[in-house]
């Protein structure tokens, strides 16, 4: 693995939350609990999260560390989804954005190597 970095946080919490949100999709219809559009809405939004998680993890891998437009979209989607729904699994994007954005500024304050 050409890795910059050990474990790659920010993507693999993304994954977790994604893989949440589809258990609990798949729980919410096989239990016919809530609506079939909630069940539907949990799954797609959950199998989305683990593709960027997937995304970001393998940046994270690259590059080491997540690049700034995909901390802004992904600020931008959680910003949007807590307006909407303030009490709702956007909150738990807020952990592995500010692990990215801490890693995005440490990176940046980093001094350049000398030619």
């Amino acid at each position: 693995m050409n890795s910059k970095t050990r474990f790659p946080l920010t993507g693999s919490l993304l994954i977790f939350i994604g893989a949440a949100h589809t258990v609990l999709g798949i729980v919410v219809w096989v239990t016919k609990d809530q609506d079939t559009e909630l069940s539907f809405w949990f799954t797609a939004f959950g199998v989305a999260a683990i593709a960027l998680g997937i995304a970001v993890a393998e940046m994270e891998r690259s590059r080491g560390y997540v690049t700034a437009p995909v901390l802004a979209a992904t600020a931008a989607l959680t910003a949007f989804g807590l307006a909407f729904e303030p009490v709702s699994g956007f909150l738990t994007v807020l952990l592995p954005l500010a692990i990215g954005t801490g890693g995005w500024i440490s990176r940046r304050n980093l001094a350049p190597a000398a030619a």
